[in-house]
């Protein structure tokens, strides 16, 4: 099995999008990358260059291929053009391979421009999207975390999706649709517990204004813009977020300190976790950064500690507990379509309500 990257951008740099970390998470895993680019307004294409220089020292010559593209104004509804410039790279990674005669057992992997992955989870990624091939899938999908309005907290509410395909088998008929969101004609799709950082609502302030102002017009005409705009406001107010104080992907470092925000939270002094700890890995509890763990099997055996609730998390509350313990964190996304997350993602955000977080 073979994996391929693909992607699209335009004005990166003017929107301040987070394509360089995003590309170079993606070229740890792939053979290639084949990317469209739009007549951009700024410097991307010089800065995508310039980024080719950098990962063929490191991958080999060729290995970043880009195809340039004109992006067409016809296609202003419904965001059209974003699945267009997806299909066009798509495509151009399809037809090198052909030529190739080499397709078969071939993968495309996609991240857009404000999506990265975790280093910690290449392997996993690499291992399912292997699974997939062997066993007659087409398609892989993978969990998302949606950074909103900055990178210590998750949105997490319906309008929010929670898991998308990422990973395609090359040799199929599907393809990109809507407003590049997801792929269609997917026939078997497997479900991998890896996870999408979606970083697209953290950016430099003004960056984020004008490029939340100009998406809408590739999804309305001018008549309706003023609508949508009012529209998007009341969806921001209605965004529910739980706070995460978990590990980003190494290569988020620099940028994520750039806007303001912190890397690793300051070590705690201790936690009191009534669960069963074998429900979590030892190499997961190891990097609680706290000096002192303690786990009971009920809550029985805190009593004495009771004073103490903000250092006591529950992992099965009930209703009191909630109420109780100030404890906000479901067992999954609020869409239909959320599968329930792993044990120790949900004891990060409990940690993370304690503003507690995981050591580098």
């Amino acid at each position: 099995m073979k994996l391929y990257g693909f992607t699209l951008l335009k004005n990166g740099i003017k929107y301040d999008y987070s394509f360089r970390e995003s590309i170079f998470s993606m070229a740890a895993i792939t053979e290639k990358i084949y990317i469209a680019l739009g007549d951009s307004e700024d410097t991307t294409e010089e800065a995508l260059k310039e980024l080719r220089n950098e990962l063929s020292s490191v991958k080999g010559e060729d290995f970043l291929k880009i195809k340039y593209t004109i992006w067409d104004p016809e296609l202003r509804s419904g965001g059209l053009i974003l699945s267009r410039e997806t299909n066009l790279a798509l495509n151009f990674l399809r037809s090198d391979l052909k030529k190739c005669g080499s397709i078969n057992d071939c993968w495309g992997f996609y991240l857009q421009a404000d999506e990265v992955i975790h280093q910690d989870e290449y392997m996993q990624i690499i291992k399912d999207i292997e699974q997939a091939n062997h066993n007659g899938y087409d398609a892989v999908r993978f969990r998302y975390l949606h950074f909103w309005p900055d990178h210590h907290n998750i949105a997490i509410n319906k309008k929010w999706y929670p898991s998308e395909i990422r990973a395609i088998r090359l040799n199929t008929a599907i393809e990109s649709w809507g407003d590049a969101q997801s792929f269609r004609f997917a026939q078997k799709i497997f479900n991998s517990d890896a996870h999408i950082f979606h970083y697209g609502h953290v950016r430099e302030k003004d960056s984020y204004l004008q490029k939340k102002a100009d998406i809408l017009k590739l999804y309305h005409s001018d008549g309706k813009l003023s609508k949508y705009k009012r529209r998007e406001k009341k969806l921001d107010k209605q965004t529910e977020t739980l706070p995460f104080c978990g590990l980003h992907p190494k290569i988020m470092k620099e940028r994520i300190l750039r806007l303001g925000d912190q890397w690793i939270f300051p070590k705690k002094d201790e936690i009191h976790i009534v669960g069963d700890r074998s429900l979590f890995s030892e190499e997961f509890i190891s990097k609680i950064n706290v000096d002192k763990i303690y786990f009971y099997k009920s809550k029985r055996e805190i009593k004495n500690i009771l004073k103490k609730k903000s250092k006591v998390i529950i992992f099965s509350p009930n209703w009191l507990d909630r109420i109780i313990y100030k404890d906000r964190v479901p067992t999954s996304m609020r869409s239909k379509l959320a599968r329930r997350w792993s044990n120790e993602f949900i004891l990060t955000l409990k940690l993370s309500q304690r503003e507690i977080g995981l050591k580098d």
